[in-house]
């Protein structure tokens, strides 16, 4: 069970009995009981070790499973960082996911009861503030003047408590879904009443301005009643923070504070597909023709070194040779095909939104004629008067930046460039140089830099089988 399909029955206090005092010696008991794995640690020029990760994170989820087991369904919601208070009063979060939250044994385990005691604690602030605002007033004018103080007590108690974090938005959504349902409003509407109430407001990692709260309130207070206030109508004086409200005529209105915006990463495809255009690729090298090949295949050797997932790219490999041989065309089925054998999966699809790389300093744009203009690019493969080492880089960098996949992308660039030269009967001995180096979506230079780096390697291959 995940934490979004919780109901308020699931994790309501009153229906689930709960001894503060003995939370530390039930986590010892349910913990799993080949131990608390070790912690992630970073060490420069070492590769992932994608193996201890998923020990952490199975490690956490066993922990869950033993908890549900002990307590129910509500302690599922132990690692929503809820934040507790210290003994000085300041506000924590004591767990924060497994890579970051496992040290020790002895404070893994009290970190989960801290968190687990915290989360209680949160449910149980949710529980005293529901049955402070209902029953909810039967006069109209009350009414709606209630269901905005509700929805702003909530609204404030979810980001204090969650610090305003990754999932702050997605909890307070939920709360406010719960309180529908203690209020008895239909259940069919709850999610869409909510969802459009918030209307996009709120983000995460970012506090709730008071005048984005104060329109949730009011938005979710019209749609439930039916009543939209007059603008001269006071707010209720319970209304937390002092928050002012552009229809109170009590507290003058505030000016909306402008949110300050990080700059949106460019769209590196619509780079790509510019450069692409203005790039020489007929001129940039000279034509070579097969055979070339010595007894070594550099593509093969680069993915043999793969730490994961090597057997899977090397599998794919093989067929890209069998296609080669056939002499087919590059097409997006074909590709689609060698990357569902990288990746393991039953499917490979173009993507339907937009992507990310490099830590999201890179972006893909989607729209929907992409699939088609791939499929364009790709037939471009074949064009007799772009010579081969131009071609097979154009299709690498094809690959790379309109980024098809949802992972292994560079995988399958290189696949497509090995497929286009294999056609012509070339395998490079050396593709270290080309595979290791990061090709910009935005450098005409670099982009006939490639096409002239794939005509070296092919000369000196060449080179190379001529000595032998």
């Amino acid at each position: 069970m995940t934490i979004n399909t919780l109901t308020w029955a699931d994790v309501d206090p009153d229906r689930h009995p709960f001894d503060p005092r003995t939370v530390l010696d039930v986590v010892r008991a349910v913990a799993p009981s080949d131990g608390v794995p070790p912690p992630y640690r970073y060490v420069p020029r070492q590769l992932f070790d994608a193996a201890a990760e998923d020990a952490r994170w199975k490690w956490q989820g066993e922990m869950t499973d033993g908890l549900v087991e002990h307590y129910g369904s509500w302690a599922d919601g132990w690692t929503a960082q809820m934040a507790g208070r210290t003994a000085d009063g300041a506000l924590v979060s004591r767990w924060s996911g497994a890579r970051d939250s496992i040290t020790t044994p002895e404070e893994t385990l009290d970190a989960v009861a801290g968190a687990l005691l915290d989360w209680r604690t949160f449910l149980e602030d949710l529980a005293e503030i529901f049955a402070r605002h209902l029953p909810l007033p039967t006069d109209a004018r009350e009414v709606v003047a209630a269901w905005e103080a509700t929805v702003a007590s909530l609204v404030a108690a979810v980001a204090a408590r969650s610090g305003a974090d990754e999932h702050w938005f997605p909890m307070c959504a939920l709360t406010l879904k719960w309180f529908l349902a203690v209020a008895e409003v239909p259940g069919e509407n709850r999610d869409a009443l909510v969802d459009d109430a918030i209307g996009g407001r709120f983000f995460s990692y970012v506090s709730p301005l008071g005048s984005e709260v104060a329109d949730t309130a009011e938005s979710l207070a019209a749609m439930l009643t039916g009543i939209t206030p007059a603008p001269d109508d006071a707010w209720p004086d319970i209304w937390p923070q002092d928050w002012p409200s552009r229809r109170s005529t009590e507290i003058p209105t505030a000016e909306r504070a402008p949110r300050i915006w990080p700059p949106a990463a460019p769209d590196a495809l619509t780079a790509w597909r510019r450069i692409r255009q203005e790039a020489r690729w007929e001129d940039a090298v000279e034509d070579v023709t097969g055979p070339v090949r010595t007894t070594r295949d550099g593509v093969a050797e680069h993915f043999a070194t793969r730490k994961h997932g090597a057997g899977r790219v090397l599998a794919a490999l093989e067929l890209v040779r069998e296609d080669a041989v056939d002499g087919a065309a590059l097409t997006f089925e074909r590709l689609e095909r060698w990357q569902r054998e990288v990746l393991g999966v039953t499917a490979a699809l173009f993507r339907t939104t937009t992507a990310w790389a490099r830590a999201g300093q890179e972006r893909y744009g989607y729209r929907d004629e992409l699939p088609d203009a791939f499929s364009a690019c790709l037939a471009d493969a074949d064009d007799p008067a772009v010579p081969v080492p131009a071609r097979a880089a154009r299709v690498f960098l094809d690959v790379l930046h309109f980024h098809p996949f949802s992972d292994g992308n560079a995988r399958s660039a290189a696949l497509a460039l090995y497929f286009v030269l294999a056609r012509e009967e070339v395998v490079l001995d050396r593709a270290a140089a080309l595979l290791m180096t990061r090709w910009p979506a935005s450098d005409t230079h670099g982009a006939e830099g490639l096409a002239r780096l794939v005509a070296v390697l092919i000369k000196q291959t060449a080179a190379r089988s001529a000595r032998r």
